[in-house]
């Protein structure tokens, strides 16, 4: 039976007219309607840390949901999540809620983490990225298992702004700011001074850090001459916290479609993308010194960078294409039938 073909969209800001797959959906009678957090007046831009963007673009699309009798809610990003949940049992809003991106960098504590509990009880499904993912929500928020899908991280080729190299001559690289361990990689650099690394980060992943003089860092670039600097370096080197991370699939998936070999820390996190010695090369944490080894021997050995980018891009085409993306979300309307399936 065909629901109500009414889908909000509520994300955190993906753009100026970002609208996901909805465009492929005309034929199909579906309406979409889409609210983003990007912040808009002085409260919002000032005090980032109450969240009141993400309170109001929630508010607003849970409203809708209610007015225009929505048989589903998207939600993008687990904040966003988490007021969606608390305005939709506030306003009493019969809608599917399904939590999209559900990734946390760093679990919450204390009050957070009680509230995020209750309010999250409500939610009909949770997609994550890594199958880690499915147990670590599921025990630590007392959600059962089942309402977890795991599903690749899936885009299309990232743009590489511009086309010609920002960084001259050889190097390596790292990129991004969530859950990386950067002391143990300039551990490894302060070894390796024949090796030139650009670390493109945030400011906050420098504080304290030392680092090397053959260590170039670039702060808050903006994407596209972050996957620049991706593009044009030999291979790069994701470094994680520990063996339990989940995250850096961004990063993993974009190096793959640019075809780059990667060194990346051995974690339950990363494991569905990646093989030992087939599309990467994982490393033990926190060991600068197997860092230092695995991190020359791939610089001395082009033909093994090769095979692992060649093999990478292979994956990425199978699974974390932006068509495997659309698939998984013409699957999902069509188990809330909201379209027919074709």
């Amino acid at each position: 039976m065909i629901k109500s073909p009414k889908v909000v969209v509520c994300h955190p800001f993906f753009g100026i007219g970002w609208r996901w797959f909805s465009a492929e959906y005309k034929n199909e009678k579906l309406e979409w309607f889409f609210f983003d957090a990007k912040a808009r007046n002085f409260p919002e831009k000032n005090f980032k840390q109450a969240d009141l963007a993400f309170i109001r673009a929630a508010y607003q699309a849970v409203s809708l949901a209610k007015n225009q009798n929505c048989s589903l809610l998207i939600s993008h990003d687990p904040r966003l999540t988490l007021w969606c949940s608390i305005w939709i049992k506030f306003l009493k809003v019969p809608v599917d809620h399904v939590a999209y991106c559900f990734n946390f960098p760093e679990l919450p504590t204390g009050l957070k983490r009680a509230v995020m509990t209750n309010a999250f009880k409500t939610i009909d499904r949770f997609i994550v990225f890594s199958m880690l993912e499915r147990q670590i929500y599921s025990d630590y928020f007392g959600i059962p298992q089942e309402k977890f899908t795991f599903s690749f991280w899936s885009v299309d080729k990232p743009k590489i702004e511009p086309k010609e190299a920002l960084e001259k001559g050889d190097y390596i690289c790292a990129l991004g700011g969530n859950a990386r361990d950067y002391p143990t990689l300039m551990e490894a650099m302060s070894q390796l001074k024949n090796i030139k690394l650009v670390l493109v980060t945030r400011p906050e992943n420098l504080k304290e850090l030392e680092i090397p003089p053959n260590v170039k860092c670039l702060v808050n670039i903006p994407f596209g001459q972050a996957m620049n600097i991706l593009s044009y370096s030999r291979f790069i080197v994701l470094p994680l916290k520990n063996s339990a991370v989940p995250c850096g699939h961004v990063t993993i998936v974009a190096a793959m479609h640019c075809s780059k070999a990667m060194i990346v820390t051995d974690s339950q996190g990363v494991i569905d993308y990646l093989k030992h010695d087939y599309n990467g090369v994982l490393c033990e944490p926190k060991n600068s010194e197997a860092m230092t080894e695995l991190i020359s021997e791939l610089w001395n050995n082009s033909d093994k960078c090769q095979e692992l980018g060649d093999n990478g891009y292979k994956f990425a085409q199978k699974f974390c294409s932006e068509e495997f993306a659309r698939q998984e979300l013409h699957n999902l309307l069509v188990e809330k039938g909201l379209i027919c399936a074709s």
